[in-house]
């Protein structure tokens, strides 16, 4: 038993990845991820906004009605931007400003406000917050890829290291951003689509 519902926690890292599966958080990876720094600044933000909103929202009562209860995730979502926003300004200084517009947009994030509902809040509390982390560690790992990919293309750089002379200065635009999370997603649903047959019969 322990092992299955193991598994079913661990979908979050690829079966169903927020970004290259399901296409939640899409919008800010695609556009803002155009190095390793931008990419930490969406990671942080979107841990510290999203998954502390959901282990919160995890009290507010189920009896209230689910429109109510959906405007109260944004508004806990909300508060936690305010914390959100000094402590990205204080460990990204230099990138912070062009990226905040992405990170308010997590605020009414599609992850935060449907997951909770379908999947989240049908689990027991513990259960929950390894599900929820571990879903937040695959968003990390589809950002840092991204960034990683388009800092070195576009700049010739990895964390502001040079590496090499620009390949594809083009890569920081969003377009790029659009086409490499495609191929991502096909290459992650390729994957996915030959260990679904087994698992898809045991869950």
């Amino acid at each position: 038993m322990k092992k299955s519902k193991f598994s079913v926690s661990a979908d979050g890292l690829l079966r169903q990845n927020i970004v290259l599966m399901s296409g939640l958080v899409t919008a800010p990876v695609i556009v803002a991820a155009t190095s390793v720094e931008r990419a930490a600044v969406l990671v942080v933000s979107f841990f510290l906004i999203s998954y502390t909103s959901i282990l919160l929202c995890r009290f507010i009562p189920r009896k209230i009605v689910y429109t109510v209860r959906i405007l109260l995730y944004a508004v806990v979502a909300a508060v936690m931007y305010i914390p959100t926003a000094l402590c990205i300004a204080k460990l990204f200084p230099n990138v912070s400003s062009g990226v905040m517009l992405y990170v308010e947009l997590l605020v009414v994030n599609s992850f935060l406000l449907a997951k909770t509902e379908t999947r989240f809040y049908l689990k027991p509390y513990g259960e929950m917050v390894l599900d929820a982390f571990i879903y937040v560690i695959g968003y990390a790992v589809v950002a840092f890829l991204v960034g990683v990919l388009r800092e070195v293309l576009a700049y010739g750089t990895v964390c502001g290291f040079h590496l090499c002379e620009p390949v594809v200065p083009a890569a920081k635009s969003p377009f790029f951003g659009f086409i490499l999370v495609g191929i991502m997603a096909a290459v992650c649903r390729g994957i996915s689509g030959k260990r679904a047959p087994r698992k898809e019969r045991g869950v």
